[in-house]
């Protein structure tokens, strides 16, 4: 629920597409969730939890918040809610939802904390716990990205150009602000 890249892929894209859209970024996110599990289950957990990668992920996670925030200010003044948007994810949303989860540094730091430990505390419960977390996990990840573009879509008629615009560069601008703080977390 961290409002970043994945977040503002879903809303964008719902605002443009069908609120099913939001089913398919959460599928593409699972993909690589499960990618991270896999680390986790053989052993690579301490290698996510290091402090170089912590760094690396801070840095360049930060790098590209502001990079991703400076581009959606440079664009605010063109969008619309009446036309598509000019500038496309050309792979689609299952390949769109991954990618935009690896680019957000919550994504990485969450497996590499409570992620990996989740998944650890369900396998001592056997492979029914650990299937039981990972089922519930995907449901509720499959339930937010489905809720987040189900609301854009039935929200997007009520809302101007110009309350897009603002929401937009409000948006921006945090992800600039969470970007800047992020490589000076501990």
């Amino acid at each position: 629920m961290i409002p970043g890249p994945l977040f503002l892929y879903t809303v964008s894209e719902a605002l443009h597409r069908r609120h099913w859209v939001g089913l398919k970024i959460a599928l593409g996110h699972l993909m690589l969730e499960a990618c991270f599990v896999a680390v986790v289950l053989v052993g690579l957990r301490e290698w996510l939890a290091s402090a170089a990668f912590h760094a690396v992920v801070n840095w360049v996670g930060g790098l590209g918040l502001i990079i991703m925030g400076a581009l959606i200010l440079m664009q605010v003044r063109r969008l619309s809610l009446a036309r598509h948007a000019e500038v496309s994810f050309r792979w689609g949303p299952w390949v769109g939802g991954a990618c935009f989860s690896l680019a957000s540094p919550g994504f990485l730091i969450w497996w590499a904390t409570i992620g990996a430990s989740v998944v650890l505390q369900g396998l001592l419960a056997g492979l029914a716990g650990l299937a039981l977390v990972l089922l519930g996990h995907a449901l509720a990840d499959l339930a937010w990205h489905w809720f987040v573009a189900f609301s854009v879509e039935r929200g997007k008629a009520s809302c101007s150009d110009r309350t897009y615009r603002v929401l937009m560069t409000g948006l921006a601008f945090w992800l600039i602000v969470l970007g800047a703080g992020l490589p000076f977390r501990p």
